[in-house]
């Protein structure tokens, strides 16, 4: 064979070899996108997917979306919203459309353009994911906070209800005058609004809320014996008569009404059973677990939201839309945790001891379960007795570190404390070093130890004692009761405060109120909020937001986002 034979053969080869190579090449992009899209490294998806977008690539449609969500999930949202708004004309035959046209109302929403993303939304009516464009719909529309904005909205689309009933709540949270009542008298008739809420909210508003409160005051007991053991009631009690004041203030009128409940299921029962208590908007209590699974009934029962003041335990809620927790709960803790440590520190590696207890073994397995669910890997995980001194001294002091990203204790006890700190002091005094909160109370270790390292706490009842608000909540406190508030008052405050707001502005529909609402600041708290921003606002029972800290010059500062 001549060289010119040969050199058309090469040429035929290549050319025939060049799609399948072209092919493999979109393949491994494409892969390497979701990968780094579900480790939450979105700028590097951005760069994976950006290539396989083009028209043309057998990926096309699905790598263009996926580009959309990994920009939105960075907030580019101008990159997102180009690249769906190519998708939509490129592929206008694509099946997944309505996936692209909620993603695209939301990042308009987020730019906020509601114009646009209304009329993206309403290609979504008949669709499986109209329930979710409902809900994405209120949560941006309650953030309006431009009256006459929203009503040239109403004047657009008229048909849209939800536009209408959101629109409706909040003339009757703040923005209702008397030349709005023919507005809202047609809004009611046209979209079969609940007139007796909308028409009779302003007497309702002058009447008050009622909340009961089922606490473990004891009062038949020993005053004597029990004024210790109580004292978190008290101080819980105490910081709610703050809050209605702070609310009745701002022309938000809540009636408490106190109920004795303690452990006895008999007594609760008996409680839940009155009829005055079925009336109640709101429940807040019973707090230990035997009466709060009565309590769990009676709200599916009678629709009256249930709050659990006090539990960490999101088995009390199940799968009860009306039971919610006020605390955050351990497998929350644990996973928001694990999120912050994953999204923060490099290599993406991990060692994790525990204490030899059930909560320290709960917590730790929430914590490695979701950073590897993220993509993170597990290189040491090991379960620790602090009551064995020297087996714990020599457990930290035979870990290897190299290439570990972060080292995560979960233990309460001195020991496991000082092991670590010390071992870090040694020879990684710059590994981060995620742990309980608690370990700001141990007296063994100072903290300017704590400061030179970089220690991270879980930290989900973080007060700011330098706060405006929580200076002049602690003023008070002092004045009408001539004691220190505990965290327990902090807590009672902000319990009370919050979901009195949200009866004002919603009523007792509290499910759809924290649906809307989002994470958003306490009064005291850094932030409250029951919505899992990353599956499309889906509502959770336990508070969502865990506030993670950090010593800066032996200040304490939260370290993680507050929506």
């Amino acid at each position: 064979m001549n060289n010119f034979c040969k050199s058309i053969l090469v040429m035929l080869t290549l050319s025939l070899a060049t799609p399948a190579f072209a092919q493999q090449h979109e393949d491994v992009k494409y892969s390497n996108g979701k990968i780094l899209l579900q480790q939450q490294r979105y700028e590097q998806a951005m760069a994976e997917f950006l290539p396989v977008t083009s028209q043309g690539n057998t990926y096309a449609p699905e790598a263009s979306y996926f580009y959309a969500l990994a920009a939105f999930k960075a907030k580019k949202y101008k990159e997102s919203q180009e690249m769906l708004q190519q998708l939509k004309s490129q592929h206008p035959d694509w099946q997944q459309m309505s996936d692209a046209s909620y993603l695209l109302a939301n990042v308009l929403f987020e730019r906020s353009n509601f114009d646009e993303a209304l009329t993206q939304l309403q290609q979504l009516n008949s669709s499986e994911l109209a329930n979710d464009a409902a809900g994405l719909e209120r949560f941006y529309l309650q953030k309006i906070s431009d009256k006459e904005a929203f009503e040239k909205l109403i004047q657009r689309y008229p048909n849209d209800a939800i536009l209408a009933q959101v629109y409706a709540d909040k003339l009757m949270s703040g923005w209702y005058r008397p030349e709005d009542k023919a507005t809202l008298e047609r809004l009611v008739n046209k979209h079969n609004l609940d007139k007796s809420k909308y028409r009779n909210a302003a007497a309702r508003r002058q009447q008050g809320y009622n909340v009961a409160l089922l606490l473990p005051f004891q009062l038949n007991q020993d005053l004597n014996q029990n004024a210790r053991k109580n004292q978190f009631v008290n101080d819980l009690y105490a910081g709610m008569q703050l809050a209605q004041d702070s609310l009745e203030s701002q022309g938000i009128k809540l009636n408490l009404y106190t109920y004795d409940a303690g452990a006895d299921t008999a007594t609760v029962s008996r409680i839940l059973g009155l009829s005055e208590v079925k009336q109640m908007d709101m429940v807040i209590g019973p707090v230990y677990k035997s009466s709060a699974r009565i309590a769990s009934r009676f709200a599916r029962a009678t629709g009256t939201p249930v709050i659990n003041p006090l539990s960490q335990d999101a088995e009390l809620a199940g799968q009860n839309s009306n039971v919610f927790l006020f605390e955050s709960s351990v497998a929350t803790q644990a996973r928001q945790a694990a999120a912050y440590a994953y999204s923060t520190f490099s290599p993406k590696t991990a060692v994790i001891l525990f204490e030899n207890t059930k909560d320290d073994t709960t917590f730790a397995y929430f914590y490695k379960e979701h950073f590897k669910k993220l993509g993170g890997k597990i290189k040491t995980y090991k379960k620790i007795s602090s009551s064995q001194t020297s087996a714990t001294a020599s457990t930290f002091n035979k870990l290897n570190l190299t290439d570990v990203g972060h080292m995560a204790v979960f233990s309460e006890k001195m020991a496991a404390a000082v092991n670590a700190t010390s071992k870090l002091q040694a020879s990684a005094a710059k590994l981060p070093l995620v742990t309980y909160h608690k370990w700001l109370d141990i007296n063994q270790i100072s903290l300017r130890q704590l400061d030179n390292l970089e220690v991270y706490f879980i930290s989900p009842k973080y007060i700011d004692s330098t706060s405006p608000a929580v200076k002049s909540f602690k003023q008070r406190y002092i004045n009408r009761y001539n004691i220190t508030p505990s965290v327990y008052a902090y807590a009672g405050f902000e319990m009370l405060y919050y979901y009195g707001s949200m009866l004002q502005q919603y009523g007792s529909n509290l499910t759809q109120a924290l649906l809307e609402s989002g994470i958003k600041p306490g009064a005291l708290y850094p932030a409250v909020g029951y919505t899992n921003r990353s599956s499309r606002n889906e509502l959770r029972p336990d508070n969502q937001f865990v506030p993670i800290t950090k010593l800066e010059n032996l200040q304490l500062m939260v370290v993680n986002t507050v929506y």
